[in-house]
């Protein structure tokens, strides 16, 4: 008898690119190191820079190759920590979202949300003037390099420097940071519009077939209460009748006796 050979499962390191000299992200424990390919890890900057301040921002690492056993990143987000911006807003202040896609020099597709607090609170001119600048400078600053060096700037806190000296001139900052950024696979976000689209579709035809289903409802009891409303007519009619008639029987009945 031949005895078939199991396979067993064994830890594998992931490792973080270069801008954080290759450090170990953790382990996976899979059959094969090309099953590694594709798997997430998110890991704290905190823990990659030793730095306390960076510890709100978390970087999504995803596997893109492997190599003598060893799974090589690249990072594909980076995080405002939810918690953290909670903490930032005060009262009398004006927070102010941004949401736009941009490219970079080496066609990377990116989903940039920045976040602008101002110190005090402004009117809506001024906050549109704010964001429309932030915006024109990001655009502008994100096409110019390559996606490698916008980690770097975002790491190391430069291009959060440069938005905010940019915006002062405007009105004075408290806080000047990237909520969110990270690479957009724009097929499966068109997909994911259209089944929206699609969605939105079918509810609106369903909602137009329980409109005209109630409405029907609606009407026939409207019929059946004039039904009602010309039998009640008929019958008083009757009795009207009768009450005529029976003076004319009692006369009759006289007269013969």
């Amino acid at each position: 008898m031949v005895k078939a050979k199991t396979i067993k499962k064994e830890w594998y390191p992931i490792i973080a690119p270069k801008i954080f000299q290759n450090a170990v992200l953790g382990e996976t424990y899979v059959y094969k190191p090309e099953q590694m390919i594709g798997k997430c890890v998110i890991k704290n900057l905190m823990s990659l820079t030793n730095d306390v301040k960076r510890q709100n921002i978390n970087l999504n690492f995803e596997v893109a190759n492997v190599q003598n056993g060893r799974a090589f990143t690249n990072i594909t987000g980076y995080y405002m920590v939810q918690s953290s911006i909670k903490r930032l807003v005060r009262k009398n202040i004006k927070k102010i979202d941004m949401s736009f896609s941009c490219k970079t020099s080496d066609n990377k597709n990116l989903q940039v949300k920045p976040l602008l607090i101002t110190r005090a609170a402004t009117t809506g001119s001024v906050a549109t003037k704010i964001r429309k600048n932030a915006q024109d400078f990001l655009v502008k600053y994100i096409s110019s390099i390559s996606y490698d060096n916008l980690i770097n700037d975002l790491v190391s806190h430069k291009l959060q420097n440069f938005l905010r000296k940019e915006t002062n001139t405007i009105y004075p900052l408290r806080v000047c940071e990237i909520r969110s950024m990270e690479i957009v696979d724009l097929e499966k976000k068109k997909e994911v519009e259209g089944k929206a689209k699609l969605g939105k579709k079918e509810k609106l035809a369903k909602k137009a077939e329980e409109s005209k289903a109630t409405g029907k409802e609606e009407k026939e009891p409207a019929k059946v209460k004039e039904n009602k409303d010309t039998k009640s007519k008929e019958d008083e009619a009757v009795k009207a009748k009768e009450s005529k008639d029976e003076p004319q029987k009692e006369e009759k009945t006289e007269q013969k006796v």
